[in-house]
Order: C-alpha cells, then sequence, then structure tokens
C-alpha cells in the first residue's frame, strides 16, 4: 500500500504535466486577441523590465500564454501552489514559494531580487486564497522598492468553463474559442511613500486593474456578438 507522502511526491510529479498538456492543446486551438500589446512594446524599447498583476482565476491561461519570457512568479507554497509552481517551470519560467499574505518577507525579497536582476515579474496580488478580486500590498510594494512598472494583465475566453466551486471562480477556455488577452498601462510605484500614500497608489493601481477586465470583457461581448450575427 502506497505511503501518504510517496502519493503526494507522485501527484507533485505527474499532476503538473497533464496539466500542462491539457493548456497546450487548448490554446493551440484557439485564436488569440492581444489589447494592449504596444505597452510591452514600449517598455521593451526602452530596455525596461516590468511585473505582471494577474488576478488568481487568470493563472492557468497565463502560464501558457507567457510561456518561455524569463518571468519569476510567485506561487503558494501549498500543495496546489507547488502544482501551479511546476506547471509555471515546465512552461518555461520560474517560481518562488510563498505569498504576500504568508511567508511574505522571504517571498517578496526573492521577487524584488529577481526583478532587480533584469527578470520579468508575474503576481497574483489576490491569491492564494482571497478574496477574490481583492488587491492586497504585496504587489504595490515590490514595485516600489524594484522601481519597476506594473501591467495588468487579464483574460478571458468567448467560450470557457468557470469553476464555480473555486474560491476565485478559476476559468479556462474552451478549445476553438478565442482568448482575449488585455494589457493595460504600465504604472509605476514611487520609491518613498507615506501609509496613506500608499494606500492611494494601491487603490488606484486596483482601479486600473478592474478597468482592464472591462475592457476585455468588451471586446469578448464584441467577439461574441460578430459570431452570433
Amino acid at each position: 500500500m502506497l505511503s501518504r507522502s510517496f502519493k503526494k511526491k507522485l501527484t507533485l510529479s505527474i499532476a503538473p504535466r497533464i496539466l500542462k498538456w491539457i493548456i497546450v492543446i487548448i490554446g493551440l486551438t484557439c485564436k488569440k486577441k492581444w489589447l494592449g500589446y504596444e505597452n510591452i512594446n514600449t517598455l521593451t524599447r526602452n530596455n525596461q523590465n516590468w511585473i505582471y498583476s494577474l488576478w488568481h482565476n487568470n493563472i492557468t491561461c497565463a502560464a501558457f500564454l507567457l510561456r518561455k519570457q524569463k518571468l519569476l512568479s510567485m506561487a503558494s507554497s501549498s500543495e496546489d501552489g507547488r502544482i501551479a509552481a511546476k506547471v509555471i517551470e515546465l512552461f518555461g519560467n520560474k517560481s518562488t514559494s510563498g505569498s504576500s499574505s504568508r511567508g511574505g518577507a522571504k517571498v517578496l525579497f526573492a521577487m524584488i531580487k529577481g526583478v532587480k536582476a533584469g527578470m520579468r515579474g508575474a503576481i497574483t496580488p489576490d491569491g492564494p486564497r482571497g478574496p477574490k478580486y481583492k488587491l492586497q500590498s504585496g504587489v504595490i510594494s515590490i514595485s516600489q522598492k524594484s522601481k519597476v512598472p506594473l501591467l495588468p494583465f487579464h483574460v478571458e475566453a468567448t467560450r470557457q468553463w468557470v469553476f464555480e466551486k473555486s474560491w476565485d471562480k478559476h476559468k479556462l477556455p474552451k478549445p476553438f474559442s478565442t482568448i482575449v488577452i488585455g494589457i493595460g498601462e504600465p504604472y509605476l510605484i514611487p520609491e518613498k511613500l507615506t501609509k496613506e500614500q500608499f494606500e492611494i497608489y494601491r487603490t488606484e493601481f486596483e482601479k486600473r486593474m478592474f478597468e482592464n477586465i472591462e475592457t476585455v470583457k468588451i471586446e469578448i461581448e464584441t467577439l461574441r456578438k460578430k459570431h452570433e450575427s
């Protein structure tokens, strides 16, 4: 009879590979439409790296869309987080374990160090347990201390599964759908802020994250109407 620890190791070894290929197969069948990609082009021309800020329910799709970009992503130290971290690594990026709410100082330092060294970052500011779409302070601190701008990143598909029982209502595009990816304008956090100013910037960036969602959803509705007509 297999021990519990062996089963866990087996799961952590096999599950990420299965998940990766599910994502790849779905991703290759879907059309992609990028909105705001000029924001990435501008930063690239200026030889400036950045930090993608995406809500937790975008992780699965983002792992495929942002593959092989020399990203450093923050992953939870939970079993689910370790699976997500392995998937990220299988797609050619790197991860650091932890969250902005638990073991925060260590993982934030690792993210800041990596971004300062020239890596692009990726963080889910409402992870790993939510509440959904509530921007926590960690992503603001990372941008502030690394002197690197934040880029809102959001994904929706014209047809997608939504896992209603998950806390973040996780999404997965259906095969042969169109994936719309929204990239918001770069948002740089000043290095020195009072507590009050810090909260103003956190609130403003959270607003920009929501505005990016609306931009994507408007495009999704436009595409659906075209398909119906």
